[in-house]
């Protein structure tokens, strides 16, 4: 079941030592995203980049399906409800200027439960 997100966007503010990474990436010959790593634990502060240049754009999705927290490339936030949340990728490539909405990813938070 997926958690409603519970992220507090920091921006650009937290060291980069503070920062887990994550990336997120989009294969084009399958279509595919892929998240690394797939779980972060509770109250990790973290980045998601797309790894093959452009930018990169991350909405969290509640458990109907819409957009409910936002985070724009390379901002931190940190994760700190428990739990698997879902979002839609929008990448913008480099040297391109429109945002170019890609299937979802997923991240678990854990541990799942208080």
């Amino acid at each position: 079941m997926a958690a409603i997100p519970q992220v507090a966007p920091l921006g650009k503010r937290a060291a980069a030592t503070d920062v887990q990474e994550i990336s997120v990436t989009y294969n084009e010959s399958t279509a595919g995203i892929t998240v690394s790593p797939t779980w972060v634990n509770k109250n990790t502060t973290v980045r998601f980049k797309n790894p093959n240049g452009g930018t990169l754009k991350i909405a969290f999705l509640s458990p109907t399906g819409k957009e409910t927290e936002t985070v724009l490339d390379s901002e931190v936030c940190t994760l700190s409800v428990g739990g698997t949340y879902h979002f839609k990728c929008y990448f913008t490539r480099p040297g391109a200027s429109p945002e170019i909405p890609e299937s979802g990813g997923v991240i678990d938070v854990i541990p799942t439960r208080p």
